[in-house]
């Protein structure tokens, strides 16, 4: 995410960022050798980054169908990056083709690209807008979200991966209710935050060390802070015959949640509905 004064480093190609770089660890293209840089740093730190990655992306499809065969209609992806395979328009369109998606970003690079991407393939219910997850108020009165998005109808918020580069100092929690507060009953909250519970201690110094080199950082946060930017919500269960709560990206709607290992992804993650 985009700090204060860090708009130059953003678009310079010789500062890696957590957008492009998480580009890289899902084999995108769109990335400079600065961001491969870093994540191959990453990788060399926590070898299960690539893993952890992936799992997100996964965890971003399953809970952006969820949503849509709630029937929400209408969606915005923060901190999105850029629309590689499988991103939330085209898992959303499966569902309801006529579904309209908002990408927020505020990485010039991703915007440039993204627009580009978007451009090619005809797509006329998903747009990319400029603006900072830190602040609602750039976002819920945007002028094209104002044209593309009925806020009086439902809305499924995608947070994944987004509030761990927003620092305490901002309040994330009450960012999200902000958000919530902007939409209607029936509106939902994914989201995804890495955590360092249960973690070894020396791989959560290194992680931070690497990302301390982007304009954002990384923040830590425990699943107890992270369950609070659920406040007022009510959890979707993660799977059929578990409880509604907070689970992990890997396990989150996954049909064979024996075969994996929660330890290796770093991830809480939760989906929520606005009551």
């Amino acid at each position: 995410m985009e700090q204060p004064h860090s708009r130059m480093s953003l678009s310079d190609p010789g500062v890696p960022t957590p957008g492009r770089m998480y580009d890289f660890f899902l084999n995108g293209r769109d990335h400079y050798p600065a961001d491969r840089e870093a994540a191959l740093k990453v990788l060399e730190k926590i070898p299960e980054a690539h893993y952890m990655a992936h799992a997100n992306r996964v965890f971003l499809q399953r809970a952006a169908g969820v949503i849509a065969r709630a029937g929400v209609r209408q969606f915005i992806d923060v901190g999105s990056g850029i629309p590689t395979a499988w991103n939330t328009h085209e898992v959303v369109h499966t569902v309801n083709p006529d579904a309209k998606i908002v990408y927020v970003d505020n990485d010039p690079v991703v915007l440039e690209e993204s627009r580009e991407i978007l451009r090619k393939r005809g797509e006329t219910n998903a747009i990319y807008v400029d603006g900072d997850v830190r602040n609602p108020e750039s976002i819920l009165q945007h002028p094209e979200v104002r044209d593309l998005i009925d806020f009086t109808q439902p809305v499924g918020y995608m947070h994944i991966a987004i509030w761990h580069f927003v620092g305490d100092e901002y309040n994330p929690p009450g960012l999200i209710r902000q958000y919530m507060e902007a939409v209607p009953p029936g509106s939902y909250l994914a989201l995804s935050h890495v955590t360092a519970d249960k973690q070894d201690a020396q791989k959560v110094a290194r992680f931070k060390e690497v990302y301390s080199n982007t304009p954002s950082g990384l923040h830590f946060r425990t699943i107890a802070e992270i369950a609070r930017f659920f406040t007022g919500l009510n959890y979707v269960a993660p799977r059929d015959g578990v409880e509604a709560d907070i689970s992990y990206v890997d396990l989150w709607g996954s049909k064979n949640p024996s075969e994996v290992d929660p330890s290796h992804t770093w991830l809480p993650c939760g989906v929520a509905c606005k009551p």
